[in-house]
């Protein structure tokens, strides 16, 4: 059975296609070698009465469709000591509504805010522990939580576990998962086309009617999953400290899935407030790609979609991270494979620079990320073999982001080390323009994907979804293709002079310390310094 998983900043990745909003077709001159593929693709807009932006692509190769909601929302919303609350949402999501999930929604009421009182209790007695005046009653602590197992054991006798994923699979449907990123939190599947219905049905109750069954064992399960993926993983912890390195000001500095002192805070009506406020359907995308009639499309979307009532959207209040005037880093010590984060800021996405910046980092990197033709991997992997892999990318999100640089050190050589040949590779696009025979691997690179990328519904439905959210207009993943197409080398030679300097620039190494050395003196294991 699929579950969900998590990522962060979700990046919009190119495609190039012909397109159509309503009635009226739009022709985009291709390649000839994607000419000869005959991509095809007509986009149909529509908003709803209530806000909700609907994107449609008629496509009749198979009797499925892809679906994707995209909810305006994500971890930069976190109020400041509610760290991890979208994603928490995203988990509350699955655990059904009034009408399913449950074999009697009325008698499980009472027993839902009998354990919410009973947390109160608990979670008063616990914040004992931050005076200096008072203790906690550990034996009252351990009764009410006695208490409340007990009362959860009988709400369990009414809940049907997991009924949204069966009934999915039940019609055929595969892929079903969800994510939250720092930006947005999405939700997605892929069913027989005459299923359609059945999803409009199905999401609009739990948009409409969610139920947040089983809230504290799944915060309990929420904070595992952090210690499981980044406290005892120390590859993600480094990518958490060296992400609030980076980021000072700015909300990209906390990890999505929370700290863990703001997991374990979380309550029942915290959540559902933050649900009531961005979980409206003026803040969401539904993105329905496959073999579908776009005319019957929006009346199924207007007969259970339609009845949502929007919400005014607050004002965002993001702080905006200041410039960066002194290199920071960060040194982690511990017994696990060394590795080496390199970051830069860099502007958000659509800026003029981003374009030149990815060129920068498929240069860099390699057309397909991690390929033998990135300039990192022929240099420090097959040349002076001091780096087991070296990749390269430019994460533009909504919001200012990061150019980031990821090396793994070969047995014996540690991050210092091969810091400088990384800015030696750097320094030598700063100085020489990138070849004629480079730029154009990489422009072929931009069609090769959009092609490959087109045979996916999931993938086009997530493509223009993210589009339409992050730059404003599904359009720019047309527009972000002829743009980067149209880098020149002097234009990467300006970006990577403007923003890759030593002041602009976090480090955050994993050194391996040897079994049985000594812990560093004063400064400890993790040194963090501007």
């Amino acid at each position: 059975m699929s579950k969900p998983f998590r990522v962060s900043g979700a990046r919009v990745d190119r495609l190039a296609v012909r397109r159509a909003i309503a009635a009226c077709v739009f022709a985009v001159t291709l390649s000839p070698l994607l000419a000869a593929q005959d991509v095809q693709l007509n986009v149909i807009e529509r908003t709803l009465k209530n806000g909700m932006k609907v994107l449609m692509v008629e496509r009749h190769d198979a009797p499925t469709v892809s679906l994707v909601l995209r909810f305006k929302v994500g971890g930069v919303d976190d109020p400041m000591g509610e760290t991890g609350i979208a994603h928490f949402l995203e988990h509350m999501m699955f655990k059904g509504t009034k009408t399913y999930g449950t074999t009697n929604y009325q008698a499980e009421v009472p027993l839902m805010e009998k354990i919410d009182r009973i947390y109160a209790e608990i979670d008063a007695e616990q914040r004992k522990r931050f005076s200096a005046f008072e203790k906690p009653d550990e034996a009252n602590i351990k009764k009410l939580q006695e208490e409340m197992a007990a009362v959860q054991k009988e709400q369990d006798k009414y809940t049907v576990k997991d009924e949204l994923w069966q009934t999915y699979q039940r019609v055929g449907g595969v892929g079903l998962n969800a994510s939250t990123g720092h930006d947005s939190t999405q939700y997605f599947v892929s069913l027989p086309s005459n299923q359609l219905e059945l999803w409009a049905y199905l999401e609009s109750d739990r948009i409409a009617n969610p139920v947040f069954r089983e809230f504290y064992p799944e915060r309990d399960v929420v904070h595992e999953e952090r210690r499981l993926r980044t406290d005892t993983q120390p590859p993600s912890l480094l990518w958490e400290m060296f992400s609030a390195t980076a980021y000072q000001a700015h909300p990209y500095h906390r990890p999505i899935i929370g700290w863990a002192s703001d997991i374990d805070n979380l309550q029942r009506e915290q959540v559902l407030q933050y649900f009531k406020t961005f979980y409206a359907p003026n803040n969401c995308i539904a993105a329905i790609v496959g073999d579908i009639n776009p005319d019957k499309t929006v009346a199924i979307m207007e007969k259970y979609f339609g009845p949502l009532q929007a919400q005014p959207q607050p004002r965002r209040k993001i702080t905006e991270e200041p410039p960066q005037v002194a290199e920071r880093r960060v040194l982690m010590e511990v017994q696990a494979q060394p590795r080496l984060y390199i970051g830069y800021h860099t502007p958000q996405i659509g800026h003029e620079d981003s374009y030149a910046l990815d060129v920068f980092a498929a240069l860099l990197s390699g057309v397909s990320g991690h390929s033998r033709t990135g300039r990192l991997y022929k240099s420090l992997v097959l040349e002076k073999k001091v780096a087991l892999q070296a990749a390269a990318d430019s994460m533009t999100n909504l919001y200012p982001g990061l150019f980031v640089i990821t090396a793994s050190p070969t047995q014996g050589k540690t991050g210092a080390e091969i810091e400088k040949d990384i800015y030696d590779e750097i320094a030598r696009l700063q100085k020489e323009p990138p070849t004629e025979e480079e730029l154009t691997r990489v422009r072929n690179a931009v069609d090769a994907r959009m092609i490959r990328s087109m045979r996916s519904n999931f993938y086009l439905a997530y493509s223009i979804s993210a589009a339409q959210h992050l730059a404003g207009n599904w359009r720019f993943i047309l527009t972000e293709r002829e743009r980067t197409k149209a880098v020149t080398a002097q234009d990467v030679q300006n970006v990577a002079k403007k923003y890759f300097k030593g002041e602009n620039r976090t480090v955050a190494e994993l050194r391996t310390k040897a079994p049985g050395e000594s812990e560093p003196n004063a400064a400890g294991p993790v040194e963090a310094r501007q």
